[in-house]
């Protein structure tokens, strides 16, 4: 009884340990990684996390702070424009390989953003009317306003994994995110106040209606932790 007993436990403990290796052999050997982008969405990184073989899961964040600045006229007046793009972008994003050795991959997933956009124009001359003559900190500000849908699905393909076989690898991303219809807006004051009408507005939209997608291009530092 006792080496029937003895029996069925080395029967267990072996089939035990064939289950657990089959289940290790079925697992992805290097499971997680980090990545630190940059691109069109700004400056981030990534936390990378191997669901299969084939198929890993990158979940992003970035940050985009770019300020441009241009003197023109706006009927006759000298004019300061200054253009401020500054968003966050969080991203989920599965990248899909088409063999376990390829580097090679395509993307899917989607953006979130705030996604707004601005141009603000600060006259600087003097305006006279009649026998009043205005300063330009009388002249007020006109500010235009683009945003585009805060959820953005968006696909492509990539270079490189974002796990890497060895320690440190490098990637580069290309694609396109879907933003949707654009929304203008006005926000103007003082001499600019007339600007702010519904006409300005739909000319502004239809200027850019035909933009609907946002490019994806994206350059990353890959290390492998395990």
């Amino acid at each position: 009884m006792k080496k029937t007993g003895l029996f069925l436990f080395l029967l267990l403990l072996i089939g035990g340990k064939i289950n657990a290796q089959k289940q290790e052999d079925s697992l992805p050997s290097r499971h997680l990684g980090i990545s630190a982008n940059a691109g069109i969405t700004g400056i981030g990184g990534s936390l990378n996390i191997k669901l299969t073989k084939k198929i890993e899961l990158t979940l992003g964040y970035s940050l985009m702070s770019a300020t441009g600045k241009l003197e023109t006229t706006f009927d006759g007046q000298k004019v300061d424009l200054t253009i401020l793009n500054k968003n966050n972008y969080a991203s989920f994003i599965f990248n899909l390989y088409p063999s376990v050795n390829s580097s090679f991959h395509f993307l899917a997933g989607v953006l979130q953003s705030n996604n707004k956009y601005s141009i603000q124009a600060i006259s600087t001359d003097s305006q006279e009317y009649g026998n009043m003559i205005f300063a330009p900190d009388q002249m007020g500000k006109l500010e235009f306003n683009i945003k585009g849908a805060e959820w953005m699905p968006m696909a492509g393909i990539g270079f490189g994994r974002s796990i890497p076989k060895r320690r440190i690898g490098f990637g580069l991303d290309l694609g396109a995110a879907y933003w949707g219809k654009l929304n203008a807006s006005i926000s103007a004051d003082k001499a600019f106040e007339p600007t702010n009408s519904e006409h300005n507005v739909e000319v502004i939209q239809k200027a850019f209606s035909d933009y609907n997608w946002l490019p994806f291009v994206n350059f990353r530092l890959n290390i492998k932790l395990f």
